[in-house]
């Protein structure tokens, strides 16, 4: 079997695709395609093989894909588009190992050395003590919008756990996060974390300031993320909408912080991130983040930064299928 692993991320809207031949080493022959433009995975994944034969690329021996959705059992569906797919049937279609992970939990293994991550940095610990260390040997964690969000923590011990804290109930913390939530259950029955913290959520959260405002506006004809961040230079109810986004994911964030542990670190990933650009407002995350009431000096220890990387998912997913396939070839 080539030591050469075929990697796929799946979202909610996109798919995409490379080529590892080594773990950390520079990805190879990186693809993105809608997922709408086809109909089943396999699909997709035999374009891609076309190509990259065309290119005259090293045909892999393995594939590691990270999806949007749970991972139990053989069958696979994705949580928010229309794919569905059997690990087993797909390994017999592409006469090669499959190995599933969830988005997240692919995720997860970049932490596995966060010295060697692109990031920026939001907030850094003082080191007082010269044996110190930037990144402490204790439980990280990494978490993220996209068309969903989610998370996953790397133990002391080298597990990844990975979780759905995008379907927690979401808890306001002020008056304005309260009647926000008041507008949602209008058209949510149940109102969670990732119908605000996500790129749908930003379009929720605009609807529902527009219509306490006196502008009704209905989810299913806000405009989408990209026009709010668009508009948000010119148009103040855009601006407070990614305003309080930022502050309602950093609060988010720093909770999971607490009930996980994660005194190792926690990473803020996702494209949606860098897409904000200037109008995601870091100092309002990390003030979510911190203030904690007794536990605020607690978050303020934790290191805490922002992935560069564009693709975590692939580059996770490189990690973890040469661990296992340097184990099987041990």
């Amino acid at each position: 079997m080539t030591g050469t692993a075929l990697l796929a991320d799946i979202g909610g809207t996109n798919i995409r695709l490379a080529l590892s031949d080594a773990a950390g080493a520079p990805l190879q022959c990186t693809r993105t395609m809608r997922c709408a433009e086809f109909a089943h995975l396999d699909d997709a994944v035999r374009q891609y093989l076309g190509v990259i034969a065309a290119e005259r690329a090293p045909m892999p021996g393995l594939f590691c894909l990270a999806v949007a959705a749970p991972v139990q059992g053989d069958l696979i569906s994705l949580t928010n588009n229309h794919w569905r797919f059997s690990r087993k049937a797909l390994s017999q279609t592409l006469a090669m190992p499959v190995m599933v992970l969830n988005d997240f939990e692919a995720q997860g293994w970049c932490l596995l050395h966060p010295d060697q991550l692109p990031v920026r940095w939001l907030q850094k610990p003082m080191i007082t003590d010269a044996q110190s260390q930037q990144w402490p040997a204790a439980l990280r964690t990494i978490a993220g919008p996209g068309t969903g969000f989610g998370a996953s923590s790397l133990s002391a011990g080298g597990e990844v756990i990975s979780a759905e804290p995008g379907h927690a109930a979401f808890a306001p913390v002020n008056d304005t996060q309260q009647a926000l939530l008041r507008q949602l259950w209008q058209w949510f029955p149940r109102v969670t974390v990732e119908h605000l913290i996500s790129g749908p959520g930003i379009a929720n959260i605009y609807c529902a300031l527009s219509t306490i405002a006196g502008h009704p506006f209905t989810p299913d004809a806000a405009p989408d993320a990209a026009e709010i961040v668009d508009m948000a230079d010119s148009n103040a109810i855009a601006t407070q909408t990614l305003q309080l986004f930022s502050s309602m994911m950093g609060s988010i964030c720093g909770d999971m912080a607490l009930t996980k542990g994660s005194r190792g670190g926690f990473v803020l990933s996702g494209n949606l991130i860098h897409k904000l650009g200037k109008h995601f407002d870091e100092l309002a995350f990390v003030r979510g983040f911190t203030d904690k009431g007794k536990f605020s000096d607690w978050c303020r220890a934790i290191p805490l930064v922002c992935l560069l990387d564009e693709y975590p998912g692939l580059s996770g997913c490189a990690v973890y299928a040469h661990r296992t396939h340097n184990t099987l070839s041990t």
